[in-house]
């Protein structure tokens, strides 16, 4: 291959506009170099490892490329595969996420404690102002062993359940890889990205904050490409992909006086109510919004008692009453017509 079409490569791989097969190849091709002394190499050897990502991705140029490199290149081959290992490195480096060093970074400061779950089962982790963490199984939290006069910060790899302390002279912050969650006294869920998942935030009491984390990343993050922050409420969850934070609901609500462990005084027994009614008493009770799209719908009555029942449970049993159907829209529900 010639220079021009490898910095070529490389430009596409650093900007993300490599194909697939492009991106493996220069993967492979990276950690060989890096796998490798140099001092126990032939520049024979350094000339085909630059020539192999270039010949996979284009097999028929494979004789061609090849003999054309080895003639011009062989009296630099040692010195061009070391700066081209450097320059792949600093690639690597710009496309690493940096977001739990730039925590260390920020708050070296403060005796700096890591646990890990390393059981089956969830653990409970309690910090210096009461407040816990429910950590998942495998996941990592990083917290300070005192928090800051400021502000309470922690960082965190993998799932886990906060309940949080109230101090609104000092929000606590929760980071990880993608995001950051900013409450003053709430409980929530926070997922890592893992294995196609997205990361995701969701509330069972109190309000968050949810930005993208731009310290992911060593390069300043244009304005147009970092999501929007989000305001998130009970029930509600945050999804983040592709530099985009999207609201929706979580997968099981639940009643805004479990949550808050208070008592009710709604009853989920009806006798001929009317579905207005109904989606009314449901929307106080999960603090979601629940509309018909359709004025005759909710003219219908229902019986049923939906005691002990989860909210989309709930839901099919009266839609399924009247043979109407339900969609989640953001963070609403709209019952409409099954046609």
């Amino acid at each position: 291959m010639n220079q021009k079409s490898f910095i070529d490569l490389l430009n596409r791989y650093n900007n993300g506009l490599c194909t697939e097969a492009e991106k493996l190849w220069v993967d492979k091709w990276y950690h060989n170099l890096n796998n490798k002394n140099f001092q126990d190499i032939s520049s024979v050897e350094l000339a085909e490892m630059q020539d192999s990502i270039w010949l996979k991705i284009n097999p028929a140029e494979e004789k061609k490329s090849a003999s054309k490199s080895r003639k011009l290149w062989p009296g630099f081959a040692i010195a061009a595969s070391i700066l081209i290992a450097f320059f792949i490195g600093g690639l690597y480096m710009a496309n690493k996420n940096h977001a739990e060093q730039s925590f260390m970074d920020a708050n070296e400061n403060l005796n700096l404690i890591t646990k890990t779950n390393d059981g089956n089962s969830p653990i409970y982790i309690f910090f210096s102002d009461s407040s816990k963490v429910k950590l998942k199984p495998k996941a990592t939290i990083i917290y300070p062993e005192s928090f800051a006069s400021t502000k309470r910060t922690v960082y965190l790899k993998g799932d886990a359940f906060f309940e949080v302390s109230k101090n609104r002279k000092k929000p606590f912050y929760v980071y990880n890889n993608n995001l950051i969650v900013k409450v003053l006294g709430t409980s929530f869920h926070v997922k890592s990205a893992k294995d196609g998942i997205p990361a995701q935030v969701a509330v069972r009491t109190g309000k968050v904050q949810v930005n993208e984390n731009e310290e992911s990343t060593l390069f300043s993050m244009n304005d147009k490409k970092v999501a929007q922050p989000i305001l998130l409420k009970p029930n509600q969850k945050g999804v983040f992909a592709n530099h985009n934070l999207n609201k929706t609901l979580v997968d099981k609500p639940i009643p805004l006086a479990e949550a808050y462990n208070v008592a009710t005084s709604l009853n989920y027994n009806f006798k001929e109510e009317s579905l207005k009614s109904i989606f009314e008493t449901l929307t106080e009770a999960y603090g979601i919004d629940i509309i018909s799209d359709n004025e005759k719908i909710v003219g219908y009555t229902f019986t049923g008692d939906l005691s002990k029942k989860g909210l989309y449970e709930q839901l099919d049993l009266v839609c399924g009453s009247i043979s109407s159907k339900y969609q989640i829209k953001g963070t609403s529900i709209v019952v409409s017509n099954k046609n």
